[in-house]
């Protein structure tokens, strides 16, 4: 009986202390909310002015063209970071319910996703959605004045999140290209 109880504790005194030393690792293993996620910031903007349009439905297109889904859920549309009280209420705590702007975009588009997607196919796609406020067709001023236009992605165009994302300014990465948003001109029909 002697010899029977050394080897169950034994057993379970190594489990424990191997808990123990795996705890920390495991606890410091996300220390951010963005973790295995990055951000695609697009500055869409007419000829010849820099100002960013307002209203416009921008979305991310995969290889063959149609909105980006994951796990067959809808992952495409962009939105306006431009809730900037937002980022100063429920940046540090809890965002249920709350979209949280990213200082380092200003007042650009951003769309958050998985780090893992390769985006150097992917494409942008940006619409003029908004309700018409004047339509004269002799003059020809279109309910939707300004073109559709689809940009192409570059592979850098993705900026990891974790550590940066409360940032004002976006920090020089390296081996990676300084952080600008996707230009994107908009012509006018």
């Amino acid at each position: 009986m002697n010899q029977v109880l050394p080897q169950v504790y034994g057993m379970s005194m190594r489990h424990v202390l191997l808990l123990l030393l795996l705890l920390p690792t495991g606890l410091t293993a996300q220390h951010c909310g963005y973790d295995f996620a990055s951000i695609i910031v697009v500055r869409p903007h007419l000829e010849g002015d820099t100002q960013v349009v307002k209203g416009l439905r921008i979305t991310l297109l995969d290889s063959t063209n149609l909105p980006v889904t994951i796990g067959r859920e809808a992952w495409h549309l962009f939105r306006p970071n431009t809730d900037l009280k937002a980022c100063e209420r429920y940046q540090r705590g809890s965002a249920l319910g709350h979209e949280v702007c990213f200082p380092f975009a200003r007042d650009n588009y951003v769309l958050v996703l998985p780090r893992s997607m390769d985006i150097a196919k992917m494409k942008v796609l940006v619409q003029d959605d908004r309700l018409p406020v004047h339509v004269d067709y002799h003059m020809r001023n279109w309910i939707h004045p300004f073109l559709m236009q689809v940009v192409s992605l570059a592979p850098f165009d993705s900026y990891p999140l974790c550590g940066t994302y409360n940032d004002e300014v976006y920090p020089t990465l390296e081996g990676r290209p300084n952080f600008a948003p996707v230009d994107i001109t908009l012509y006018r029909r």
